[in-house]
């Protein structure tokens, strides 16, 4: 019998999750053969009346685990990897384990199936049709399995939030509250906490699908297709600026006078979608602006960016900057600004996007499902 590794991500998001294998032994499965021989054997003469009688689904999937008994779910792990990493190299550097040793278990893994599920080329790999058929099926055998055990694990004491960068502590302390209420599963998840860490909203997707992080807080939109979504904080947008900015002695600039001023912006690896929306709002109102990207959204360096530099501008919600003093906020020329929306994030289906749909009918959050 050979062991049994769950599929996922090792703290960075990036290698495997290193842990015990857990082995059920032959013995164990021989009892477990006999007993479920043995109360099929029972039922065999009685007329329940039931087309699917108790326990003959479990007895067919019995039946079918036999003929896998000397799968390595690993070797999902590693056909999976390759596949996303598009060549052996790269996949084994993310596994953390060498090239040679990778390629040896995916030929065992074709010798087990008995087809090629991969063309070696030397830019890399291509599955066959065979490999296309493998991964369609076999694909969603890593979530099946982690529903499985999620559904049966006691709740979990602290809940893991991933959080973008520039978040108004607000919003953290809206979030805080309404997860960590003591209504969550009538009752089952009294007393839990929550543990914020910094995550930008391209890595928090990773993360959330392989367990990392039970929450993300994100900017809206995201280009996530299975996540739902809780806004907690819908605010326009207006331009913020250093106090001795030249336009900061103007109540409302103008869209000429920011024709001038470079827009202090999210690169797109910080806010997905966000990062490309609000600027294409702008044009639409009148302003192209020149953008000047930063790559992490981190509050010291933005506030260095617009003391240091005369014509550039931020966007912000008023409430995110108001009790900084160096920095003045002024409305945009419109009376449509684009806005700034922070949702809370979960997986479809998991136990967090449970919790998220009660909390938000409690809390007042608007609740989106995929």
């Amino acid at each position: 019998m050979l062991p049994l590794v769950l599929l996922g991500a090792g703290p960075d998001g990036c290698g495997p999750v290193r842990g015990k294998p857990t082995t059920l032994g032959r013995k164990q499965m021989s009892l477990l053969d006999e007993g479920t021989g043995r109360r099929a054997s029972e039922r065999a003469g009685l007329d329940t009346g039931d087309p699917d009688p108790a326990g003959a689904t479990a007895l067919r999937a019995m039946s079918d685990a036999r003929h896998i008994d000397d799968f390595d779910m690993r070797h999902l792990r590693y056909f999976l990897t390759v596949v996303r990493a598009g060549t052996v190299s790269a996949a084994a550097q993310e596994l953390r384990i060498s090239q040679p040793s990778l390629s040896q278990q995916i030929r065992r893994l074709e010798q087990r199936v008995g087809a090629a599920l991969f063309i070696r080329s030397s830019r890399g790999v291509e599955l066959t049709t065979g490999g296309r058929a493998f991964l369609r099926e076999i694909q969603g055998i890593p979530s099946q399995l982690r529903s499985a055990i999620a559904a049966v694990a006691p709740a979990p004491r602290v809940w893991s939030v991933g959080v973008c960068g520039g978040v108004p502590a607000d919003v953290l302390i809206e979030v805080e509250n309404g997860l960590s209420g003591s209504r969550l599963h009538g009752g089952r998840d009294a007393g839990v906490k929550l543990r914020m860490r910094s995550v930008g909203t391209a890595d928090q997707d990773e993360l959330l699908r392989h367990g990392e992080i039970a929450f993300g807080i994100v900017r809206l939109p995201v280009p996530t297709p299975h996540l739902v979504r809780a806004v907690v904080w819908d605010e326009p947008l207006g331009l913020v600026m250093a106090r001795e900015h030249p336009l900061a002695s103007r109540v409302e600039p103008t869209w000429s006078e920011l024709s001038r001023q470079r827009l202090l912006w999210y690169d797109e690896g910080c806010a997905p979608g966000f990062a490309d929306t609000v600027p294409a709002h702008l044009a639409r109102l009148g302003w192209n602006s020149v953008l000047h990207p930063v790559d992490r959204d981190e509050h010291a360096l933005f506030l260095h960016a617009l003391q240091t530099t005369a014509d550039l501008v931020a966007l912000r919600p008023r409430r995110a900057v108001e009790r900084e003093p160096n920095l003045v906020w002024r409305p945009l020329p419109t009376s449509r600004p684009p806005r700034e929306r922070l949702a809370v994030t979960a997986v479809s289906g998991s136990r967090g996007a449970r919790s998220l749909h009660k909390v938000s009918g409690e809390r007042g959050w608007t609740f989106f499902a995929e």
